[in-house]
């Protein structure tokens, strides 16, 4: 007997090849139609926070939009629960498209002839909002399709994230990162129930319910939601009613614009953060603007318009601070002009680091002696910024003193390369051209640095020597720098420059207890348009620019004078009061003994003598400026050759006497001041001659001379100049052993300039010579 078919079976029989079809279909039109890579992803807007969290500024992505991304953990649980319960339910059970809803939907809108009512999931709303267009029959069903695709592809709560990351909640704000803190000024994650009610519906009609322009319209959606959640059991009925009766408190709030030029730095400097906890110290920099501010008030009656500050943690180079104007909205003063990154003429501030070098090569200690003599490099006379000379000087004076002609000196005794190879070590980045190129003048700022770059530079002199990059982000604990001076070369330079004079040092110590030790140098940049005070405290590196953002001049603008207080004000209000520096230990730190004049390792026959700092290498020679010779008792006249073995030598006796460098004993001859000497020679003595043959003055063998393609031949020519006991009497000059010309003792002869090495030599009129290799470089 057969059994009859039921109604059932016969239209699951009828639907199975339907029902088999649509998945069929779809991998196919799936594998057809693949979803775009990263089809959901968009560009994103940056937050910069301080050090401890505090938003500096947020910069918007880079198609104008407000879009701050963020992860489900940091959005508010009564947010997802109401986004979830207001617009997709079954969001956790359906394939993508709810298919129930779409026949609700279907016959509310054909019942009440036009459309009240949607089926939009949240799969389908991210579809449309990924691929916006038309609100059509055929658009839904892309959206269908693309719903289905992104399900298969990603799961339910990276589908919530995506969607709290990329519905629009008015205007150009994306996203509850950006809504959240611009409606209600907080984090997604701090928001309140009813703040959360308005925004999981926001997305419906943003202009409609902005909370900011129809607060009414807001708080009426914003209860019907809450009222949906008490229905539905998914916050208190208790709970959302005093929701209810909380007012809308919202409004657009703008970015905030705390340390501008920090952040566009940090900005500048990002990679993919979308939020950049910076190493800024939001107090310290309020400090810092506040004192430029100030100080640049009062200059500006001097003619110098604005000023820059940069704070270095000493010890993990951290900005903590950076102002690059005294106003950022100050057009009138140019204070857009990040002036702490604006290549600048850095005047003397370069000076202690090539005294540095030139410890570490050994060839100046702090009481080694320099001279300050007038002195001519192939037409390049180094002047002093009083225009006075001293003669000769120790090696702390002439940096304390900031003297350019020992400075210059020093740079061609320890070489024009090596010194230029370690500023570009040291990151000063805008040193960017051959050593050649910049010559000697290099000692005396002749380049261009930044402010934040010779900051750094100084905090490596406050640390041993040990170099690191200056950094924006905190300090992550990474490994040691690099040495860029030896320990004993940053302690002994360290402790020169906190012999520099400050202004805001009395004279009694009594009074000083509240101001913290610095090691500190100033400049003043050639023409006279840059003022630098840089230097550091016990924790902090600290420099200073004052001038004109345009580069105009101002007369009689210092370093000293227009920005040493300023750098003083801000190590005060940022240091600890009477801290010491606790500057690196030194290991190799020694003692040794210098002639006290000559500043030379002492000799046997020097009468005085002084003791000073050195470093493992000394290449400084030992003193011959003084000499123990034989006199005659009676007539105080010297001894030498065929007197010692006539009567006069029963009458001899010892006499030490000291015979001055050429160079500064012309220079005390020209102030009427004769320059010591061993006494004449004895009459009684036969072929020895008197006096002391000549000495090269020019030209230098320390420094190669360059030929200048921009300047005629004749105008490059080498100056011939040599000091002798005879001023009056002709020398001969000779260049490679051809003769070059004659000139009296105390003139200068010019020999045109040739590629290559050379040898010169003088003659004076008693045959004796003086020699010297010199270099001139194409």
């Amino acid at each position: 007997m057969r059994w009859p078919t039921r109604w059932w079976a016969r239209l699951a029989c009828a639907l199975a090849p339907l029902a088999l079809a649509g998945p069929l279909a779809f991998l196919f039109l799936n594998a057809l139609f693949p979803l775009p890579p990263g089809w959901l992803d968009a560009p994103s807007g940056t937050r910069i926070l301080d050090r401890t969290g505090i938003e500096l500024r947020r910069f918007p992505a880079p198609d104008t939009r407000w879009r701050f991304p963020v992860t489900l953990d940091q959005v508010s649980p009564q947010l997802v629960t109401a986004l979830v319960e207001a617009e997709d339910r079954w969001l956790f059970v359906h394939p993508g498209v709810n298919p129930l809803a779409v026949l609700r939907a279907a016959w509310t809108n054909a019942v009440s002839g036009r459309v009240v009512s949607g089926a939009s999931t949240i799969p389908m709303q991210l579809a449309r909002m990924a691929a916006p267009g038309p609100r059509t029959l055929g658009a839904k069903l892309a959206e269908s399709f693309r719903a289905l695709q992104l399900t298969l592809a990603h799961s339910k709560t990276e589908l919530l994230e995506a969607y709290l990351n990329t519905a629009p909640f008015g205007g150009n704000i994306v996203g509850v990162g950006a809504a959240s803190r611009i409606y209600f000024g907080k984090p997604p994650d701090r928001l309140s129930l009813g703040e959360c009610a308005l925004l999981a519906v926001l997305p419906r009609a943003p202009n409609r319910y902005d909370p900011s322009r129809h607060p009414q319209a807001a708080m009426a959606v914003r209860d019907r939601v809450l009222t949906l959640l008490a229905e539905r059991g998914a916050v208190p009925e208790a709970e959302a009613r005093r929701a209810m009766r909380q007012p809308m408190v919202a409004q657009r709030r703008p970015s905030p614009m705390l340390a501008p030029h920090f952040c566009l730095l940090a900005r500048s400097r990002l990679g993919a953060e979308t939020s950049l906890t910076t190493s800024l110290d939001l107090a310290r920099q309020g400090n810092v603007e506040r004192l430029l501010a100030r100080h640049v008030e009062r200059l500006r009656g001097l003619g110098i318009s604005n000023g820059a500050v940069a704070v270095l943690d000493r010890r993990t180079r951290e900005v903590l601070a950076l102002a690059g104007s005294a106003n950022f909205h100050d057009d009138s003063h140019q204070g857009q002009v990040n002036n702490a990154l604006s290549p600048r003429s850095p005047g003397s501030t370069l000076k202690p680091f090539l005294y540095a070098l030139a410890f570490d090569k050994g060839v100046a200690l702090p009481q080694s002696r320099l001279l300050d003599v007038p002195v001519d490099y192939a037409g390049y006379a180094p002047e002093n910024y009083a225009g006075t000379f001293s003669g000769r000087v120790t090696v702390t004076d002439a940096l304390t003193r900031s003297l350019n002609v020992p400075a210059v000196r020093l740079l061609a005794r320890t070489g024009l390369h090596d010194f230029h190879t370690l500023l570009v070590r040291a990151g000063l980045e805008t040193i960017d051209r051959p050593a050649a190129s910049y010559g000697l003048p290099l000692a005396l700022g002749a380049c261009e640095v930044r402010l934040i770059d010779l900051t750094n530079v100084y905090a490596t002199l406050g640390q041993g020597g040990e170099h690191r990059p200056w950094r924006i982000t905190p300090d992550t604990g990474e490994g040691p720098g690099t040495p860029l001076f030896t320990p004993e070369a940053a302690l002994v330079v360290a402790g020169m420059l906190t012999g520099v004079t400050r202004p805001d040092m009395p004279d009694s110590w009594r009074l000083t207890r509240d101001r913290p030790a610095a090691a500190w140098k100033t400049g003043t940049s050639f023409g006279h348009r840059d003022a630098w005070a840089v230097g550091f405290g016990p924790t902090l590196a600290v420099g200073v620019w004052v001038g004109n953002p345009s580069g105009a001049p101002v007369k009689g603008i210092s370093g000293a004078t227009h920005a040493g207080p300023l750098f003083f004000d801000v190590l005060r209000a940022l240091e600890e009061p009477g801290r010491d520096l606790h500057l690196a230990e030194a290991p190799a730190l020694r003692t040794v003994t210098l002639c006290a004049t000559s500043g030379l390792p002492a000799g046997p026959d020097c009468p005085h003598t002084v003791e000073s700092l050195a470093g493992p290498t000394l290449a400084l020679p030992r003193c011959a400026e003084h000499r123990r010779i034989l006199v005659d008792k009676a007539t105080g006249l010297r001894l030498e050759g065929s007197c010692l073995t006539t009567d006069a030598s029963r009458r001899a006796v010892p006499l030490v006497v000291e015979s001055l460098p050429p160079e500064l004993a012309a220079w005390l001859a020209s102030q009427g001041k004769p320059a010591p000497g061993p006494p004449g020679l004895s009459p009684l003595c036969r072929d020895v001659p008197g006096g002391r043959g000549p000495v090269i003055l020019s030209p230098s063998s320390d420094t190669p001379y360059v030929l200048r393609h921009d300047a005629p031949a004749s105008h490059q020519q080498v100056a011939l100049r040599a000091a002798s006991g005879e001023p009056d009497q002709p020398l001969w000059w000779y260049v490679d052993g051809h003769f070059a010309g004659t000139a009296a003792g105390a003139a200068t002869l010019f020999w045109p300039m040739t590629e290559g090495r050379h040898t010169v030599s003088v003659t004076d009129s008693q045959g004796r010579t003086g020699s010297a290799a010199f270099r001139v470089l194409d």
